[in-house]
């Protein structure tokens, strides 16, 4: 058996998009690890060259840790915030212009998920992502 993660566009656009992530475990198969929650070419339509911006988060995750990343193309990613468990948050980083992409030369700049606790049987948890090309 797999992991459940179910990844919907529910806000589409040319500049702008959202995302909803529901993430459930299977109790058997372990952490994810760099998992794609948006790719910029293939979810955005936009070019490989183009770097996307963080602008809100909302997430509710139970019995495990989060850590949100871009994916640089090198052995350590940007890590760039912590989801921690057991929380119910918001967080709206238009104030600072967003969380921006730096990518490394073979980066693909996708959002990644790496969980802490995720291989618990239970383990749940939902994540809304507002992203936008910079």
């Amino acid at each position: 058996m797999a992991h459940k993660i179910v990844i919907t566009k529910i806000l589409p656009g040319n500049f702008r998009s959202q995302f909803h992530v529901f993430l459930e475990s299977d109790g058997a198969s372990g952490e994810l690890t760099d998992q794609v929650l948006v790719d910029p070419v293939s979810d955005l339509g936009i070019p490989a060259s183009s770097k996307i911006v963080i602008e809100m988060v909302t997430y509710n995750f139970s019995g495990f840790d989060g850590r949100l990343e871009f994916d640089n193309g090198l052995v350590a990613d940007n890590m760039m915030w912590v989801l921690p468990s057991n929380s119910d948050n918001h967080i709206d980083f238009n104030p600072w212009g967003g969380i921006k992409d730096f990518p490394g030369l073979d980066g693909s700049g996708a959002i990644q998920l790496t969980t802490n606790g995720f291989g618990t049987a239970g383990a749940q948890g939902s994540i809304l992502l507002m992203v936008r090309n910079s």
